[in-house]
């Protein structure tokens, strides 16, 4: 019964991610009254709704994220010269801030502009990380007092 209620919710994860691309907001929003009705309703009532939603939300992000194909097929759609360069990767898709969605590899080789975008986002949230750390890496000298 748990696989039918998963392969449902995953069946209307495809239909909405058809139209609505990889974008995680859309798709939860499109799919989470269908796909858990009593717990939309629950949540609902306790005033828990905003946590389930960001819940799904968090859960397709890395979904999509991490399982969009079969990375043999994915590796079919990327020129050869190329091939090395993308195994170094860690994700089979980027986040496109202009798009507000993570896009496949193949998808950002074929679109240099969202390969672009996809970079420089990803390298300002490394900046941000490495800011975030230094903070916390004084935060810490200073509690150790060393």
């Amino acid at each position: 019964m748990l696989n039918d209620k998963l392969r449902t919710f995953f069946e209307l994860v495809n239909s909405a991610a058809a139209i609505h691309g990889l974008n995680a907001k859309a798709v939860a929003d499109a799919v989470i009254y269908q796909a858990f009705p009593d717990m939309t309703a629950a949540a609902t009532v306790e005033g828990a709704d905003a946590m389930l939603r960001n819940g799904v939300i968090a859960f397709l992000a890395k979904h999509f994220k991490h399982t969009l194909a079969d990375p043999q097929q994915l590796s079919l759609d990327i020129p050869e010269p190329l091939t090395p360069i993308v195994a170094k990767l860690n994700s089979l898709a980027h986040y496109v801030e202009s798009v507000g969605q993570y896009v496949p590899v193949p998808v950002l080789i074929a679109n240099p502009h969202w390969l672009d975008d996809a970079r420089k986002y990803k390298r300002r949230k490394g900046e941000e990380t490495l800011d975030e750390a230094a903070v916390m890496d004084e935060l810490y000298v200073a509690l150790m007092g060393s």
